[in-house]
């Protein structure tokens, strides 16, 4: 099941985020997916039985990025204890990483500030030499 995040909400304790659908005995998985055709994040959660995608559109992207320390709370009683770092680790994954698409990439990169310099974390120059 796709839920999507139509409203948010900033709080001094949290971003709390709703959507239509209910997220009632569901729980997070602690795992991002990338839509890059719908510019999208999907954050599952799963019932036991399985999976739904928490879906983060563009619009949403904006208030996520600003208040990135915050902790993210969906439809008042679910709290995604995983969220900021699965988001990190996608946005590390995307930045400067055209095979999403590069007006997905260029779109993340303006929205949530990334600087691509050419070489990704944990890669030196050196491998990139060697590679060619």
């Amino acid at each position: 099941m796709r839920i999507y995040i139509n409203e948010i909400k900033l709080k001094d304790d949290g971003v709390y985020c709703f959507s239509e659908e209910s997220t009632e005995g569901l729980e997070e998985v602690g795992q991002m997916l990338v839509d890059s055709d719908n510019y999208g994040f999907a954050y599952l959660l799963d019932d036991g039985q399985s999976y739904s995608y928490l879906i983060f559109v563009q619009e949403t992207w904006s208030m996520l990025h600003e208040n990135r320390d915050k902790r993210i709370i969906i439809n008042n009683h679910l709290e995604l204890k995983h969220f900021q770092e699965e988001l990190d680790y996608v946005l590390n994954n995307i930045e400067g990483n055209n095979n999403y698409g590069k007006e997905f990439v260029s779109a993340v990169e303006k929205t949530f500030e990334l600087e691509w310099s050419g070489v990704k974390q944990n890669e030196s120059v050196g491998s990139i030499f060697n590679a060619i």
